[in-house]
């Protein structure tokens, strides 16, 4: 192995623990309130009243709650409950896993290609993609879904003995995909189906991998137990909620084709043409790959479901590195000519790899969402019994109630003016946008979400338009 390539190691590495550290927060909801709050009604953080819809109906795995209550309270032993350093650690938990299947799926697919300038891309593409890092810090279900399913893939062609507990582990691996997030089955059904017909698997190797899958699923199902305090079957819970009663269509509705053209609009165009034209290059020209049948699934069920939102396709945008590759090597074969080489082509990618560089940068350093710095100066600074009084924005009220980073000697009351603040100690005031013109002084400014001469520079009232908080102390 070449020197180059620990470095890249190195510095995709780097990029995963740096985003662990300044990624805080959640890309989306589900990240938080049907995990970390699902957790803290364990651990007594929160109530079964203030949780989300599916908690009552029992139709979300406990799976990824059932880990953070083991992590919280092991850490508790040494006194660093801190639901702040517990989030913290079990992002780098999820970047950690996240590079663990980055360099298996690697290291599956580099011998095979032959360009040393294809090779060298598809490193830097593998380690270094910006999406794939910021992705790669989330606790999120489609994030660990899709790690352990490409653990498990990888698996299958790295080992080197593929005995009876090879195909165990590589099906203990794709339960532990579907515990994360049931609709995992599709890309497990279309890697088994390549097995099968396209590999000539023997059937007996399928059985292990299914023994192996259903006995996680069967821990799952006493994980549940233990968390929803009956016996309850989730995945059926959540396929009659979703599917036959169309809950999730209350959601939004959009057509077939979303995906693609989301993709193209929110991948950076004219970049995000490349992931999109690679997908189904691979899918025209490769379509005995075991890519294209764990992905074109997959891919399917998802576009015929009513309900689409980007992050359903995140368990499998770490195939795209080699599906890009793939790619290139098809269109070379096919018109012979060397893409790679090719000045134009050279040029694009030069100009995609720099503006993938400054992207990496700005998403390792920046929250994922920016309030979380609020919650963090209220928990740190106020142990003691204290009053958050707010006029019209509640900033622990986001869809549900944040209970999991509020302390429970923290509480929050609704007024009608800064008037009707009582007089006392252990008085606070959050107000979103605040305007010393029209309130008095109110006293010791503790928080503000940015710093105070960007207040400066309002063009076109944008800060209006954004959730701009500030916290102060009553006197």
């Amino acid at each position: 192995m070449k020197l180059k390539s620990y470095y890249i190691y190195l510095l995709g590495a780097c990029s995963l623990i740096i985003a662990s550290i300044f990624s805080l927060g959640y890309h989306q909801s589900d990240e938080h309130f049907q995990i970390l709050e699902f957790a803290g009604l364990k651990l007594g953080l929160t109530s079964a009243s203030d949780l989300a819809w599916e908690y009552h109906y029992q139709m979300r795995s406990s799976f990824q709650p059932f880990l953070t209550v083991i992590i919280y309270r092991f850490f508790g032993i040494f006194g660093a409950d801190n639901p702040f350093f517990i989030s913290f650690f079990l992002r780098l938990l999820s970047g950690g896993l996240a590079f663990l299947s980055t360099l298996l799926l690697y290291k599956v697919y580099k011998n095979n290609i032959t360009d040393k300038v294809l090779e060298k891309w598809y490193l830097i593409l593998s380690f270094l993609l910006w999406f794939n890092i910021y992705n790669g810090v989330r606790f999120s279900s489609e994030n660990w879904s899709g790690i352990f399913f490409i653990i498990g893939f990888s698996c299958y062609f790295l080992f080197s003995k593929r005995n009876y507990l090879s195909f165990l582990t590589i099906g203990l691996l794709f339960g532990l995909s579907f515990l994360s997030r049931y609709q995992a089955a599709f890309l497990i059904l279309g890697f088994s189906g390549w097995l099968l017909i396209i590999r000539k698997e023997r059937f007996i190797n399928i059985t292990y991998i299914i023994i192996g899958g259903v006995s996680i699923v069967l821990v799952g199902t006493l994980i549940d137990k233990w968390f929803y305090g009956e016996w309850t079957l989730t995945t059926w819970n959540y396929f009659t909620q979703n599917i036959i009663e169309d809950k999730v269509s209350g959601f939004g509705v959009q057509p077939w084709w979303w995906y693609i053209t989301s993709t193209i609009i929110n991948g950076v165009p004219p970049f995000s043409l490349l992931f999109v034209l690679a997908f189904f290059i691979n899918i025209i020209f490769k379509p005995k790959s075991p890519i294209v049948w764990s992905v074109l699934p997959f891919f399917i069920i998802h576009s015929l479901i009513g309900h689409k939102e980007l992050r359903f396709m995140f368990p499998i945008i770490a195939f795209l590195p080699v599906m890009i590759i793939h790619g290139v090597e098809i269109l070379q074969k096919k018109y012979s000519v060397n893409l790679s080489s090719n000045k134009y082509m050279k040029g694009f990618m030069k100009l995609f790899f720099i503006v993938n560089a400054g992207l990496l940068i700005i998403i390792i350093f920046k929250p994922a969402d920016s309030q979380i710095s609020l919650y963090h100066k209220l928990y740190k600074d106020y142990r003691e019994p204290t009053v958050l009084y707010y006029i019209s924005g509640n900033p622990y009220d986001k869809a549900l109630d944040i209970d999991y980073y509020k302390r429970k000697t923290l509480s929050i009351v609704q007024i009608a003016s800064i008037d009707d603040i009582p007089k006392g100690e252990n008085k606070l005031v959050v107000l979103e946008h605040y305007d010393e013109t029209n309130n008095p002084k109110l006293g010791k400014q503790v928080y503000s979400s940015f710093p105070e001469w960007i207040r400066k520079f309002n063009f076109n009232n944008w800060q209006e338009r954004s959730s701009f908080w500030y916290v102060y102390e009553i006197r």
